[in-house]
């Protein structure tokens, strides 16, 4: 028989008390880990929040070996610097507490804990104590309350150095939905916790996180039973024993091994053949050495139990009663009572001596199981009072940490509210006087620019005018001069033809000065070029007259009625233009009609005046 739920609730509270913080890695023996931390102490240039954080360590370092010492680390904790050290030592004296078997001093320290969480700044400090608070309620079997509690600490320890914390908390969140309450949750928050361990590497932290994982797929394999699921749970625990072995130096916690080392030896118990009893054996021994050393009763009396039951199938009643007794002895023994596990002890003592038929004995078995179960009664009513009374003093102690926080909070208000008008009131006054000297400033800059914009208009103005007056004469004179220049290019035109048509009439003449008349023409005709050459820059400068007068006609104008244009653009009349051609005014006046025609304009539009305008 099994005297002990192992997988029920009385293990999930040895485990919850037995897992301290993890805090950090460990690379030497426990005994020379105390000493470096007990010489760290004495070094000046560490700071008084440092300290109380090495004395913490030591208490945890000490709490399986030696709980007074580690309880004394953490004595005066009322008088530690701050509010940071406080809430750091008030926290761990509430777990040793627990451990001392002292809850009326466990939950004082929490109420003192409770007081400084608020004030402190260092989200570790203020996590441990909210971790605590929900571990303490878990021990209480208030899971509802601890939940909220340990998630509320999940969030103060986000940055890497809060890894190891996350990784309990979330151990003790798995923990309350285990053994088949809500194995969604039981499995979000298990696997939560070993990604923590994973990111920290502690050893600590792993062997916490290989116990949660295997502790998850046992719980579903005894509501699916599924060998999958036994062997997972089996691969994890078997880690954590490896992991333990291994690193034998770095792992402070040991009573987790024992606890997994415990389990793994029930599995093989309940759920493998009899021919594995070795296996059982093997990781009994495993934990009854551990829970000697640390002096773990609860789980060095279920070993006790297994091997009764082994010893019972085998029909070793007298066996299976030393077992018993041994285990009675080691509960009788502690310094911490023990009646509601006596009185298991007594049952399955009754059911061995009901075997053996000595109804004698089996009587006064009962009776002891009577008596330590009255015991036990009474003291879970004493239980009972003392946590009704802690939760009382708890309330009183949440009312009063609101009163004080609202007063807090009126006063920091009242505080902003005084700074707030004082910055206000030095605000105003320095817009007002800003605001006055920048107008100022403004006023007379502003005269400035009127001024000095008034200067520059006028001065403006009279350049606009010197230039364009400038430009009207400039105009005039090049105006004058282009006229002149046209008059004399037509004229100088005008004349060459003529003369042309003069030296081919004498050309074709035969006469005795043929010869002289030719080298007359053959000079005229190298003047002529030269005037060609002198007439281009003309030509292109005024191609735009006849390219005008040849647009407006539709390119209808022949070569003599461009030379009459020409004529008319340089003055001459009628008469004048007929004498140049030697033709009668009347074939000129013919030859206007003609050219007025062609360029679209009226009779009694001026054809002169046409020219000019394009001239």
């Amino acid at each position: 028989m099994i005297l002990f739920p192992i997988f029920g609730g009385m293990l999930r509270k040895i485990i919850a008390i037995s897992i301290l913080t993890c805090l950090s890695t460990f690379t030497f023996a426990q005994q020379r880990y105390r000493d470096s931390l007990e010489q760290k102490l004495t070094q000046v240039s560490l700071s008084a929040y440092e300290k109380v954080m090495v004395r913490c360590k030591l208490a945890r370092a000490y709490f399986e070996t030696d709980l007074d010492k580690a309880l004394a680390f953490t004595n005066d904790a009322a008088n530690a610097p701050g509010p940071d050290a406080k809430a750091w030592l008030y926290a761990t004296r509430t777990h040793l507490l627990v451990q001392k078997k002292n809850k009326p001093a466990a939950y004082a320290a929490l109420d003192s804990a409770l007081l400084y969480v608020n004030e402190a700044k260092d989200p570790l400090a203020k996590g441990m104590v909210w971790l605590r608070n929900g571990w303490l309620d878990i021990i209480d079997n208030e899971n509802d309350l601890a939940a909220s509690k340990l998630l509320k600490a999940v969030d103060f320890f986000k940055t890497p150095a809060g890894a190891p914390y996350a990784a309990l908390a979330y151990h003790y969140l798995a923990s309350i939905y285990s053994y088949g309450t809500d194995t969604t949750r039981q499995a979000a928050y298990a696997k939560e916790c070993y990604a923590r361990a994973l990111d920290n590497g502690e050893a600590d932290v792993l062997n916490t996180a290989y116990y949660t994982m295997g502790q998850y797929f046992h719980d579903c394999y005894k509501l699916n039973t599924r060998q999958n699921l036994l062997d997972s749970a089996l691969s994890y625990y078997n880690k954590s024993i490896a992991l333990s072995n291994r690193e034998k130096g770095r792992i402070i916690i040991r009573s987790n091994t024992a606890a997994v080392a415990l389990n793994t030896a029930n599995i093989y118990f309940q759920h493998y053949p009899s021919s594995f009893r070795d296996s059982v054996y093997h990781y009994l021994e495993l934990a009854e050495q551990i829970a000697t050393e640390t002096r773990l009763t609860e789980i060095l009396i279920n070993c006790y139990g297994i091997r009764s039951e082994y010893a019972l199938r085998n029909n070793n009643v007298n066996e299976a009663e030393e077992l018993l007794l041994t285990a009675l002895s080691e509960a009788d023994g502690s310094a911490i009572k023990m009646p509601l596990t006596q009185s298991r002890i007594y049952r399955a003592l009754v059911r061995v001596a009901e075997q053996k038929d000595d109804a004698r004995l089996a009587l006064s078995y009962m009776k002891s199981y009577v008596a330590s179960n009255e015991e036990a009664f009474n003291q879970e009513k004493i239980n009972n009072a003392q946590k009704i009374d802690a939760r009382y003093r708890s309330a009183q102690q949440a009312q009063k940490i609101a009163l004080l926080e609202q007063e807090a909070s009126f006063r920091e208000k009242r505080n902003l509210l005084y700074i707030g008008l004082g910055i206000a009131g030095i605000a105003a006054l320095s817009f007002l006087l800003i605001s006055y000297n920048y107008k100022l400033k403004a006023s007379m800059r502003k005269q400035e620019l009127i001024d000095k914009e008034k200067e520059e208009a006028i001065l403006k103005v009279k350049l606009q005018e010197a230039e364009t007056n400038q430009l009207i004469a400039e105009q005039a004179l090049l105006r004058e001069r282009q006229l002149r220049l046209e008059k004399e290019l037509l004229a100088g035109q005008l004349q060459k033809e003529e003369k042309n048509q003069i030296m081919e009439i004498l050309a074709d003449k035969n006469t005795a000065g043929n010869e002289e008349i030719k080298k007359l023409i053959k000079r005229q005709q190298q003047l002529d070029e030269e005037y060609e050459d002198h007439k281009t820059d003309f030509v292109e400068v005024h191609a735009s007259f006849f390219e005008q007068l040849q647009q407006r006609a539709g390119n209808s104008l022949t070569r003599l009625d461009m030379k009459y244009c020409s004529y008319i653009l340089m003055g001459l009349s009628n008469k004048e233009i007929s004498t140049r051609i030697n033709i009668e005014p009347k074939s000129i006046r013919m030859a206007r009609y003609r050219i007025k025609q062609k360029l679209g304009l009226g009779k009694e539009d001026s054809l002169d005046n046409f020219i000019k305008t394009l001239g």
